[in-house]
């Protein structure tokens, strides 16, 4: 009979563990992703991405490990954008819109050994809060979260539940790039939480939602093994000198997010103002479609160094209005296509954004290029004006 009790009272009280751990999960989930991030570092092997925490908002420093960011001083990173109250998963959202949505950052600090770095970033959200670091390390058997975007997944911002297996001081190296192998040694954090590449820098949470730990990798040869870097590292590398002199702002500032598309800026005054109003009405409807379009004309170069630049060879004078114009893009967040017009030197450069290069057809600047030329030479800007925009949306998503 006690047998027979015992099994119901399993039964009955199982689920009820299970449900409050799934609802405790979905709570500290809620409360940190916000402030959770997905990077992206270019390595002289190619593009790296990884995870990190904002753990102080004042003063925008974000955390994640060494081997994320390396040896590049700086790095963007994306926020979780939200719809229905939770994070939009798909990575192709952020890619279609890397220049709109990136948020640059500068390594500020880092510790080779413990594998771990500190980034100031430009700007954060406004309603966020920072993910707070706990008091002190976990105990074995205590219930952990971890949040990070998996290399493989073709979603962000996933979710992870495990259980504290040890704490403890480790030594290991690890494989960063071919031929190129990192020794570490920190106190740690063993837990049976599986972790994937991508993953690494995410934050490791207590039940409180605190930090307790930063993802640094699996073992290979090990089932349920994952190796966190202690929060009591963490704290050792904000009281660096580097660190410690970043100042909190004042006013924090805030990420801009454009509501309405760009319009034409003819400072050179090529066009009629009904070729531009034209050219405005198909641009707003090209950004609903995720699509912008930065048109720019000058009279003049805007350079001190005016006489200079008309000596110039045309591939230095290229290079010059390539820095122009992708130096507006970054300000404007521009993610689709760039046009720059100059009338002394004359000059004409065109430039479509790594995130929306698949959606045209190869070589598709060539074509906007040729289409403006020719009207320019035959002095009718007003019809390449109009050629050059029909072109862009009729073109839009026809990338073979």
């Amino acid at each position: 009979m006690r047998i027979t009790l015992l099994l119901l009272a399993i039964l009955i009280f199982a689920p009820l563990a299970i449900g409050q751990e799934k609802a405790e999960g979905a709570k500290v989930y809620k409360q940190a992703v916000p402030a959770v991030l997905w990077i992206h570092s270019k390595h002289d092997r190619g593009l790296a991405t990884g995870s990190g925490s904002l753990i102080d908002k004042d003063r925008r420093l974000v955390l994640t490990n060494y081997h994320v960011v390396q040896e590049n001083p700086t790095v963007r990173v994306f926020f979780p954008v939200f719809r229905d109250g939770a994070p939009i998963a798909e990575k192709s959202y952020y890619v279609d819109r890397l220049n709109r949505l990136a948020v640059h950052g500068k390594v500020i600090a880092v510790d080779k050994i413990a594998d771990l770095a500190i980034i100031r970033i430009d700007s954060v959200p406004e309603k966020l809060e920072a993910i707070a670091l706990a008091p002190v390390s976990p105990d074995p058997g205590d219930s952990v979260h971890s949040i990070g975007n998996a290399g493989k997944s073709g979603a962000l911002f996933g979710y992870v539940r495990g259980t504290v297996r040890q704490v403890y001081n480790k030594a290991w190296q690890a494989e960063l790039e071919p031929r190129k192998v990192a020794q570490f040694k920190a106190k740690v954090i063993e837990t049976d939480s599986p972790t994937n590449p991508g993953d690494s820098g995410g934050p490791l949470l207590n039940d409180k939602g605190q930090l307790i730990g930063v993802t640094q990798g699996g073992a290979i040869n090990a089932n349920s093994v994952s190796t966190f870097v202690d929060v009591s590292q963490v704290k050792k590398l904000l009281d660096v000198r580097a660190v410690k002199e970043v100042k909190a702002d004042e006013k924090p500032a805030a990420i801009v997010k454009r509501e309405q598309a760009l319009t034409v800026k003819d400072g050179a005054k090529l066009f009629s103002a009904e070729a531009i109003k034209a050219a405005d009405a198909v641009i707003a409807e090209l950004f609903k479609k995720d699509t912008d379009v930065i048109l720019v004309t000058f009279p003049v170069a805007p350079t001190e160094k005016l006489d200079e630049l008309r000596k110039e060879t045309p591939a230095n004078r290229t290079a010059f209005f390539r820095k122009l114009l992708h130096d507006r893009m970054e300000r404007d967040r521009v993610s689709g296509i760039g046009i720059v017009i100059c009338d002394d030197p004359k000059s004409l450069y065109i430039d479509l954004s790594a995130d929306v290069v698949k959606k045209f057809p190869d070589k598709f600047s060539l074509q906007i290029r040729d289409a403006l030329m020719a009207s320019l030479k035959d002095k009718k800007p007003d019809d390449g004006l109009k050629a050059a925009i029909k072109l862009i949306q009729d073109n839009l998503g026809k990338a073979k």
